[in-house]
């Protein structure tokens, strides 16, 4: 059975914006019931940025977690999908879309050093949009702002020519779903399948 690395944030953890609490089936799960055939593995972490931002804050540091888990000895996942950037642009850390697109390479660049190119595959995944309605919610009014919003229409931009540019696959999630009006960051769960079926169709083009 091939198997699959699922490394993203809130949005790949299943965070649920009517309550914050953990969605029953954010799209990983939704995968694991329309591509059975594939082992889904899933790690996401709510705040996960490309890599550190926050002083002590090892659990958000993406690169960091991704060497000690994936890169640190054996590796025996045929695709390594990793949708990363909605963190890197809250107020706090303020990352420029080039940016992340530099530390995403870190990524691809570490991984293949590792491996060798041909496995795992990569698949980079630019995030879906955040909407102007986190400006009013009570929690994310004061982590994101308009400059938030603009960064992430350029997602798609930055990554899927840094893909270009690594030879590896890419997928621009807001093709497919989009952040809910509740608090303008998070899927709702209807959202979440829409994406998991568009990941189905994207990972059997790759591993088929």
């Amino acid at each position: 059975m091939k198997k699959i690395l699922c490394f993203g944030d809130s949005n790949t953890w299943g965070h649920n914006p009517v309550d914050c609490s953990k969605l029953e089936k954010p799209w990983t799960v939704w995968l694991k019931d329309i591509v059975p055939e594939y082992e889904i593995v899933s790690d996401g972490v709510c705040g996960r940025a490309t890599t550190h931002y926050l002083e002590n804050e090892d659990k958000t540091n993406g690169l960091k977690d991704f060497r000690e888990r994936y890169l640190s000895g054996e590796n025996d996942f045929d695709l390594i999908i990793i949708m990363l950037g909605t963190n890197d642009v809250l107020n706090n850390i303020d990352f420029s879309n080039q940016k992340t697109a530099d530390v995403l390479k870190i990524y691809v660049e570490e991984c293949r050093t590792k491996f060798g190119k041909d496995k795992p595959k990569i698949l980079l995944v630019s995030p879906i949009l955040i909407n102007d309605n986190c400006l009013t919610h009570p929690i994310f009014k004061d982590l994101y702002s308009e400059k938030s919003i603009e960064k992430s229409t350029h997602f798609s931009e930055y990554i899927s020519k840094l893909a270009d540019e690594e030879d590896t696959y890419f997928m621009n999630a807001a093709n497919y779903a989009k952040a809910s009006d509740i608090d303008g960051i998070h899927m709702v769960s209807e959202e979440h399948k829409k994406l998991a079926n568009a990941f189905a169709d994207k990972i059997k083009e790759i591993l088929s």
